[in-house]
């Protein structure tokens, strides 16, 4: 009898399966660096198959500068910033010749995520992959997470985890992570609020966490969050919100600043360039439009188009919010602060809206085909280079633009 053991996942990932060439995009995307780790790099360099020896030998190299097995060596784009193993249909010819064995460790495990947290493995996937997204997004009952049982002998690559229960975090915000990710998950799943006002009690909640932790009171976190919790039954906080004005000018000018700063660095997906083209010409963002103009289009658009389709489709928006938090260890993982992870996820949020909105206007209309095409391939361009993540925090910071009344106006409708 096989040993088992348990993993964390979202219910979506019982169903994923890759659907290979009927795939909008391929998952060997170009653009992307493919790291191999030091087995599969020997593998290949040892490997005498006829058609992929050549290939072998001259578009894989070491890494000397990394001593890491996991990213020991590098497949060699093409002159297209493709993959060479590919073959005239865009499959891969190491599985087709070889077999899924011969996979690196990064190729036999996108679009999935696996980390480790308290010693439980948790397993997520990436919305890049056109059917993680409709598996994940279209699900209106929104994402449920859940303990599935996995084979001892799986294969499984940990990109990174947390510890929470090492006494060295005694004092650290860290110690609090389970009682932060779950009131954070339930408040971006909490349907009494719009998606706008659940982001925006997120980031109150965020900076009493701060302010806690300043004081050196850390202790008092899961008690603030209990009267958050009780707070949020109230109708007095919906009508605090309420209050809070938009600014469309502002919100347009610092969301299209952070869209362009991608495209002119370089964008390796058709599918969001014409996303993009779409939404610039929805929003008449031609040379020499005035951004008053602008503005009047956006709000234009908001009305006609996208406000009646959000409202019956916003459970896709929350659940892309949902894979993102779960996925990144918010509201630690790769940030450095909380804050900083807080300030991405209202970026990207922001930005696909402002996508949306132009591509309605374009359309004249919203259906969930755009809608998941906008943001699988947002996601592509954005979730898989960490240094524009960081380039997003940065450019919200230099613009004075990260206080939580600043974030409110990003969000807000």
């Amino acid at each position: 009898m096989n040993e088992t053991f348990t993993m964390l996942t979202p219910s979506y990932m019982k169903d994923f399966k890759c659907i290979g060439p009927k795939c909008e995009e391929n998952c060997c995307c170009y653009g992307w660096n493919v790291d191999l780790d030091k087995k599969t790099y020997k593998k290949y360099k040892t490997n005498q198959n006829e058609k992929l020896k050549p290939l072998f030998q001259t578009m894989i190299n070491r890494r000397h500068n990394n001593k890491s097995d996991f990213n020991y060596a590098k497949i060699k784009m093409d002159s297209n910033k493709g993959c060479p193993f590919l073959d005239e249909n865009k499959l891969c010819n190491i599985h087709k010749q070889l077999g899924e064995d011969y996979l690196s460790d990064i190729c036999s495990s996108y679009p999935r995520y696996i980390r480790q947290v308290d010693g439980m493995l948790e397993q997520s996937a990436t919305i890049s992959c056109p059917e993680v997204a409709r598996l994940a997004l279209l699900n209106k009952e929104g994402i449920i997470l859940e303990q599935i049982e996995l084979d001892k002998n799986s294969r499984i690559l940990i990109n990174n985890g947390l510890n929470t229960e090492g006494y060295l975090l005694a004092n650290r915000l860290e110690k609090y992570f389970w009682d932060i990710r779950i009131f954070n998950i339930s408040l971006l799943q909490n349907r009494n609020y719009s998606l706008d006002d659940r982001l925006i009690i997120m980031g109150i909640v965020y900076k009493k966490i701060e302010k806690l932790n300043h004081e050196g009171n850390n202790r008092d976190i899961p008690a603030m969050l209990n009267a958050m919790d009780d707070l949020m039954k109230e109708d007095s906080l919906k009508q605090q919100l309420k209050g809070i004005p938009k600014n469309t000018a502002i919100q347009m000018k610092i969301t299209k600043e952070l869209t362009d700063k991608k495209v002119l660095s370089g964008v390796g997906s058709e599918r969001y360039l014409e996303c993009v083209i779409e939404t610039l010409n929805g929003l008449g963002f031609i040379e020499g439009a005035k951004l008053e103009d602008v503005v009047e289009k956006y709000d234009d658009n908001y009305d006609k188009y996208f406000k009646t389709y959000i409202e019956e489709k916003q459970y896709i928006l929350e659940n892309y919010l949902v894979n993102e938090y779960f996925r990144e260890l918010m509201p630690f993982g790769a940030f450095n602060t909380i804050w900083d992870s807080y300030i991405y996820i209202v970026s990207i949020y922001s930005m696909i809206k402002l996508h949306l909105i132009g591509m309605s206007g374009y359309h004249h209309g919203l259906e969930d085909e755009l809608t998941l095409k906008l943001i699988q391939s947002f996601s592509r361009v954005v979730v898989h280079t960490p240094s524009y993540i960081q380039s997003i925090i940065k450019l919200i910071k230099d613009s004075e633009f990260d206080s939580l009344p600043h974030m409110s106006i990003l969000i807000k409708s």
